[in-house]
């Protein structure tokens, strides 16, 4: 009766685009403080979105 957990969602590539774009933004615009601010906000809701994602087609298979 009982089930297995689910796979667990790798967060890697919104993590990987994240550190991209918040060292970009900190280089262009020469704010390390603001690219890392804008790096970690952006893997946060880049990682929520990808799990409702990966959660709601999970949910439409069963």
């Amino acid at each position: 009766m009982s089930t297995t957990p689910p796979t667990p969602v790798s967060h890697t590539a919104e993590m990987v685009i994240a550190t991209v774009v918040g060292v970009g933004i900190g280089l262009f615009r020469d704010n390390f403080l603001l690219g890392a601010g804008i790096g970690i906000a952006l893997g946060i809701l880049l990682s929520i979105a990808k799990t409702l994602y990966v959660d709601r087609k999970r949910r439409q298979q069963r």
